[in-house]
């Protein structure tokens, strides 16, 4: 399988643009926590954010020399060796190849191996099957019951929080 990671910073403003036209789509913006529709300033100064802070870093995804999506770690503590992460694959017609267990598990050697971190963290909704089925296969546990609540069009979805001990991914490999 042909995948590639470019750093963000590292690719050109129109590929940064596409991440904002990805974030922005409907099937995307679903299963994020926050689903409102990020402006050009809004992304300018998330960019710029990663540029200029050590709490952020994100990955253009490639997939056959093409972007077809994106992933980040955000909340990155240095001292407690912890960050909250997340993905996505835009790119309808890539699903289901597999490019997002890749793309997991790229960054899960990075957080652990190359960061020497100890625990990665991620919100997911409960309507997200897809996701939370990969995230527990690769090892990630449910903590505890729901995190907090949503209400989209009208319905209260549950949010909950998963994680993966640098401890336990290692005994499960």
């Amino acid at each position: 399988m042909d995948i590639d990671f470019k750093n963000l910073l590292e690719v050109d403003e129109a590929t940064q643009e596409l991440v904002r036209t990805w974030r922005n789509l409907d099937d995307v913006r679903k299963f994020m926590i926050h689903d409102h529709i990020i402006s050009l300033d809004e992304h300018k100064r998330w960019i710029e954010k990663i540029k200029v802070g050590n709490t952020k870093k994100a990955w253009v995804i490639y997939y056959n020399k093409k972007p077809v999506g994106l992933m980040y770690l955000s909340n990155i503590d240095w001292t407690k060796k912890i960050t909250d992460w997340g993905l996505y694959i835009a790119e309808k017609n890539v699903r289901g190849k597999g490019i997002g267990s890749e793309a997991l598990s790229n960054l899960i050697k990075r957080v652990f191996d190359d960061m020497k971190f100890n625990m990665m963290k991620t919100f997911v909704l409960d309507n997200n099957d897809i996701a939370i089925k990969l995230y527990e296969k690769i090892g990630f546990k449910k903590k505890g019951n729901v995190e907090h609540k949503i209400i989209r069009d009208n319905r209260e979805i549950n949010v909950y929080l998963m994680i993966l001990k640098k401890q336990d991914f290692i005994q499960n490999l």
